[in-house]
C-alpha cells in the first residue's frame, strides 16, 4: 500500500484493522513493536510463554498462571508454542480491549474446552486443581472448591454461562484471576487510561460510526475504514462457532457450504460477531472457539499486490500457503507445543461430533438490527 516504508513489521489486513478499530495508531503500534524486541532477548522474532509472564510481571506460581497460559495458547496462531509479533499485537490488544463480561465469557471459554456450551462440575474443579510447572501444590485455594459445593446447595452438575455468572456473583474470588490479569496487561500495554479511554468509546451506544484513519507506514496517505467492535452474547458466539466450523485432525477449520442462504441481517451480525475482541484472540485452531476468518484464508491464498501485508515470515518460517496440506489444515513445522497445554485447554485429536448443522437450520431465528440490539439481549448479557 503506497511507496512509503514501514518500521513495523507486515500485517494481514485482520490484524490491521483489529488493532486499528481498537483505537490504536501507528505511534502505539511503533511502541508495542520496541517492548516486543525488549522481551525477545534472543533475537529469535518469537516469544515463548516464558517471555509473556516475564512482561506480566508474574510468577509461574501465582493464581494468574492458568490464565496467563490459556491466553498464550489461544494467541499461538500457528500451534507452534510461540507468538509472533501478529499474535502478540493482536492477542494482547483484543485481551486488553474486553469488557468486564467479556473476560468473563473468555473464562467461561477456557473452562469449556470442548465447547460443550456448559462447563460441568469436573471441569471447574479440574481447573481449580491446576498445578503449575514446576510445582507440586495447587495455586488455588481451597475455598475455590469448597463454593462449588455450597452453590446451589450443591444441587447442580453442569453450568451454562448464566449460571457460571450466577457462581462469580456470588463467590467473587473465582473470576478475580482473570480480572486481574487483565489489569496487568492493561498496565503494561499502553497504559489503564487509554483503555478506559477506549471502554468509555465502545460503551456510547450511539458511537457505531465507521472511522476513516490512515494506515501505519504511508504517513497519511492511505487509509481504512474502521469501526468500533460490538458486544456479543456468550449464546451467539457458541451459535456463530458451531455455524461456521467443523473439527479436522483436532483443529477448527472452516465448515462445508450448506447452500443455504442467509439472510441480509444474519450476514451483518456474522461480520460483526467476528470482528469481537474475544474471537479475534482467539487465533488457536486447536482452541475449539476458534472461527478461522475467511478474509485471512483469502489472503493467504492468492497473490497480494500490497507485499507489506503479506503474512510475516519473522522466523524464516515457511507461510501458511506453503505448509497448507491437501485437507486444509496447516502442517506442523516444528517440534508438537507443550501437550500439558494442549490437554489442559482442550485442544485433543479426538473428532468432535458436527453439531454445527444442527444450529444451522436455526441461524436466522437470531437477528439485531442496530437500533434493537440493546433490547434483543436476555438479562445478563454484555451490554
Amino acid at each position: 500500500m503506497g511507496k512509503a516504508k514501514s518500521k513495523l513489521p507486515p500485517l494481514v489486513d485482520k490484524d490491521l484493522k483489529t488493532v486499528l478499530s481498537s483505537n490504536l495508531r501507528e505511534e502505539h503500534l511503533l511502541k508495542l513493536l520496541g517492548l516486543f524486541k525488549e522481551v525477545d532477548v534472543d533475537y529469535s522474532g518469537a516469544w515463548s510463554v516464558a517471555e509473556l509472564f516475564k512482561v506480566s510481571l508474574e510468577a509461574r506460581i501465582s493464581v494468574r498462571a492458568p490464565i496467563i497460559e490459556a491466553l498464550f495458547f489461544m494467541g499461538d496462531s500457528r500451534s507452534e508454542g510461540s507468538w509472533s509479533f501478529s499474535d502478540f499485537l493482536v492477542t494482547l490488544t483484543s485481551f486488553c480491549a474486553l469488557s468486564r463480561e467479556e473476560v468473563l465469557q473468555l473464562l467461561f471459554i477456557i473452562m469449556d474446552g470442548h465447547r460443550n456450551g456448559s462447563v460441568r462440575r469436573e471441569e471447574l474443579m479440574e481447573f481449580f486443581a491446576y498445578v503449575p510447572v514446576g510445582s507440586k501444590k495447587p495455586v488455588f485455594p481451597v475455598n475455590n472448591s469448597n463454593a462449588l459445593e455450597k452453590f446451589r446447595q450443591g444441587k447442580w452438575t453442569s453450568l451454562e454461562f448464566d449460571g457460571l455468572a450466577q457462581l462469580c456473583e456470588h463467590f467473587p474470588y473465582i473470576p478475580y484471576p482473570a480480572y486481574h490479569t487483565q489489569e496487568l496487561f492493561r498496565t503494561v500495554i499502553l497504559g489503564k487510561a487509554f483503555w478506559e479511554g477506549f471502554d468509555k468509546d465502545r460503551r456510547a451506544i450511539l458511537n457505531r460510526k465507521v472511522t476513516r484513519v490512515a494506515v501505519p507506514g504511508t504517513r497519511g496517505a492511505e487509509k481504512v475504514d474502521v469501526k468500533l467492535p460490538v458486544r456479543c452474547t456468550m449464546q451467539e458466539l457458541l451459535e456463530f462457532s458451531r455455524r461456521k466450523t467443523a473439527v479436522n485432525n483436532g483443529k477448527r477449520v472452516e465448515a462445508q457450504i450448506t447452500g443455504k442462504i442467509a439472510s441480509k441481517l444474519t450476514k451483518e451480525r456474522d461480520l460483526e460477531i467476528q470482528r469481537c475482541p474475544i474471537l479475534s484472540l482467539i487465533r488457536n485452531p486447536r482452541c475449539m472457539y476458534h472461527v478461522p476468518h475467511e478474509e485471512m484464508h483469502k489472503l493467504v491464498t492468492q497473490n497480494s499486490e500490497r507485499p507489506e501485508f503479506e503474512i510475516p515470515s519473522m522466523t524464516g518460517a515457511r507461510t501458511d500457503l506453503e505448509a497448507t496440506t491437501p485437507g486444509g489444515v496447516v502442517a506442523r513445522q516444528k517440534d508438537e507445543p507443550d501437550q500439558q497445554l494442549l490437554e489442559s485447554f482442550g485442544a485433543d485429536d479426538s473428532d468432535e461430533e458436527q453439531d454445527w448443522d444442527e444450529e444451522s437450520e436455526e441461524e436466522d431465528s437470531v437477528e439485531f438490527s442496530d437500533e434493537e440490539e440493546e433490547e434483543a439481549r436476555p438479562p445478563g448479557s454484555a451490554g
